[in-house]
């Protein structure tokens, strides 16, 4: 199943296909009507569902839901012929008890906890304990015979910033590609063999050796992106050339190593640039153009797929809704994105 996940990405990048994604669009929305992976914003809007989802390891811990409905939800996407792709905002370790994970901890990096949590450090036993629930995760999401449902497994993303406490001022990078190695190395041990695994920077990439300086390695990678988020969006801000020209180099990488290049994570964050804060869309004023914008830039390379970040609110979404009947301003706008003939929905493989 893990073959035949990878065999459809890179079809998508020989076909220049892209497979338009959507974080936590199973189970979290503005307008959805069902929260078991059946629906979604995107659903809602055009009646189909996004070829890939995201999900997150804080589910496992109560912060976007529970781990037994989240098994319940990926098996319904899986159904679906969605591939699914699991990030880990994970807790600082350093923080609460032996046995006590807070659900997330952003933007907390004190207690040197990338090195504590490595093996001979204090805080190993509680970090594989954390590993054995991603464990258990990966064995209890299986199809309905049985077999094992395939996953792109995205730890430690944008490791070159500062906010996460495995970023780059925190860890160095030999420390860093130690510890991803560590965690597939463990993971591995405990039977594992379902996920695919995904370094992911944030961008921009200005070059080569600036992206590969915290990679792990050929022999544990299979997929390769970034994070990359439009910022207080403007004319002449330079955004469109500067993605352009990191998903040249990303592809670049990509076709030099065989491996399956994506756009990780993508959105625009207006943020404070109106009257009121909204960490993704506003509810009005948002460039128009936005989404066909983006296609204008993406479809110029092969990647394999791209995932907006999620919608928990309506101050806080990446993707338009409709809610009340009513619907979001860049509706529209997104459904041109989506009518590109390159851009490819739900399903992506034949799950028979």
């Amino acid at each position: 199943m893990r073959d035949e996940m990878l065999s459809v990405l890179k079809r998508s990048v020989e076909n220049s296909e892209i497979l338009l994604g959507h974080q936590n669009a199973g189970h979290i929305g503005v307008g959805i009507k069902k929260t078991d992976g059946t629906d979604s914003d995107i659903r809602e809007i055009s009646g189909k569902m996004p070829a890939v989802v995201g999900i997150d390891t804080l589910s496992f811990l109560g912060y976007e839901g529970r781990m037994n409905d989240l098994i319940k939800i990926c098996k319904n996407l899986h159904r679906q012929g969605i591939i699914i792709t699991l990030s880990s905002h994970m807790p600082n370790f350093t923080l609460g008890g032996k046995d006590t994970y807070y659900d997330y901890s952003p933007n907390n990096v004190t207690g040197d906890c990338g090195r504590r949590i490595m093996p001979g450090g204090d805080l190993n036993t509680k970090y594989t304990h954390f590993l054995d629930m991603i464990a258990e995760f990966a064995s209890a999401c299986v199809d309905v015979h049985g077999n094992k449902i395939p996953m792109i497994f995205r730890p430690f993303h944008e490791c070159n910033g500062d906010w996460f406490w495995w970023g780059r001022p925190h860890l160095s990078d030999k420390e860093y590609i130690a510890l991803f190695r560590y965690t597939y190395s463990y993971l591995e041990g405990k039977g594992v063999d379902s996920f695919a695994y995904c370094y992911s920077p944030n961008g921009p990439v200005k070059n080569k050796r600036d992206f590969m300086s915290r990679y792990p390695g050929d022999d544990i990678i299979d997929v390769i992106g970034v994070d990359y988020y439009h910022d207080r969006p403007c004319d002449g801000d330079g955004f469109w050339d500067s993605l352009d020209s990191t998903l040249k180099i990303l592809c670049k990488i990509a076709k030099e190593k065989d491996l399956i290049p994506a756009l990780t994570e993508i959105g625009m964050r207006t943020l404070d640039s109106g009257i009121d804060y909204y960490e993704g869309l506003a509810p009005s004023g948002n460039p128009r153009t936005w989404f066909t914008d983006l296609s204008g830039v993406v479809l110029k390379h092969n990647i394999a797929y791209l995932l907006f970040w999620a919608n928990f609110s309506d101050i806080q979404h990446w993707v338009p809704y409709i809610k009340n009947g009513h619907p979001h301003e860049m509706t529209e706008n997104f459904l041109e994105f989506m009518s590109e003939d390159r851009i490819r929905t739900a399903p992506v493989f034949d799950i028979n």
